[in-house]
């Protein structure tokens, strides 16, 4: 696995529970991911010109209730020989064996003119990258939870 983004979870195992997720979120890219080998990004020019008055209202009030079951006692068992992970970005999990994520949130606003890039041997050179995002009200996020794990 290379990349985990955005609410993304590898649950290994007899018992996994994932309650009441959520990914809200903008996004504006000029150039998104880039992977591979040898890329070349040369003389480029990028501008992301975001002009919004309001921008990324998320109103997220969830209410997670989880409850264990006394009496279930389940064993898992199992071998791994490892677990490889490059990058992890914004509330991605990985779980082994038993277990719950109860409401797990990833509200976000995110303006790039380049985006990631992975890989080896990439060039980026001369280039210019501007981003114009002169909101009045920017992301504004009221993710007012209730989460309850019994």
């Amino acid at each position: 696995m290379q990349t985990m983004q955005r609410q993304s979870g590898i649950f290994i195992g007899e018992r996994n529970t994932a309650i009441g997720w959520n990914a809200h979120g903008k996004e504006n890219q000029v150039v998104g991911s880039i992977s591979g080998e040898s890329n070349l990004l040369l003389g480029n020019f990028f501008l992301l010109n975001d002009p919004d008055i309001v921008d990324t209202p998320i109103d997220d009030r969830d209410f997670n209730l989880h409850l264990e079951h006394p009496n279930d006692d389940h064993t898992t068992h199992f071998t791994l020989d490892n677990i490889n992970v490059n990058a992890m970005v914004n509330s991605n999990s990985i779980n082994v064996g038993k277990g719950h994520i109860n409401g797990m949130d990833a509200n976000e606003k995110v303006n790039y003119s380049l985006g990631n890039l992975y890989g080896d041997k990439n060039h980026i050179q001369d280039n210019a990258n501007i981003v114009h995002d002169q909101d009045m009200v920017d992301g504004v996020m009221n993710d007012q939870d209730i989460k309850l794990n019994m």
